[in-house]
């Protein structure tokens, strides 16, 4: 299947919305859902940087990623001190994910890709990741991605949903 990896605009967020919401059961992404604010507030972070989307050549979007600031909390410290580089370095590759339907196209794998480069272009990528998902932790472990802690998610304080962080070691793979 053909498709081109484009900046994510303003427009773009309905369907991205949509699609977020119809791929959350078979993926459980985001885990809680419906999403506290919304799907659009799930979408577009704080500390965006950039984004993108997979887009068919007739129009269909096909899935999703950013690329945000790090924080300075439990994730950000802990990345740091693997990477031996200062919070303000790092770069979190997010809200990644693509529409099942699509599965095998090699959107999420061109979009994981994007993202990655833009992210070690402008600083360090890191990314967090369920535990549990074993297909996106696979996923980035053949990208040469390293997990360096399993914490609980600090989004979610009243659940135990445990999370790798991973870090893209400045010799790995996209």
């Amino acid at each position: 299947m053909e498709f081109t990896i484009r900046p994510r605009v303003p427009g773009d967020i309905p369907a991205l919305a949509e699609l977020l919401e119809r791929q959350q059961p078979a993926s459980r992404y985001p885990f809680v859902w419906p999403f506290p604010g919304g799907a659009e507030s799930f979408l577009v972070r704080d500390g965006e940087l950039a984004s993108w989307v997979a887009e068919a050549a007739d129009g269909t979007l096909l899935g999703h990623v950013a690329v945000t600031h790090a924080d300075g909390g439990v994730e950000g410290r802990l990345w740091s001190e693997a990477v031996g580089a200062p919070v303000e370095e790092l770069r979190c590759v997010s809200v990644l994910f693509t529409d099942p339907g699509y599965a095998g196209s090699g959107a999420g794998s061109a979009l994981l890709e994007h993202a990655t480069r833009a992210a070690a272009a402008d600083g360090w990528p890191v990314l967090d990741v369920v535990a549990s998902a074993e297909r996106p932790v696979r996923l980035y472990q053949r990208r040469g991605w390293q997990i360096i802690a399993t914490i609980s998610a600090p989004w979610h304080p009243e659940l135990e949903l445990p999370i790798h962080l991973m870090v893209l070691p400045r010799d790995g793979a996209a």
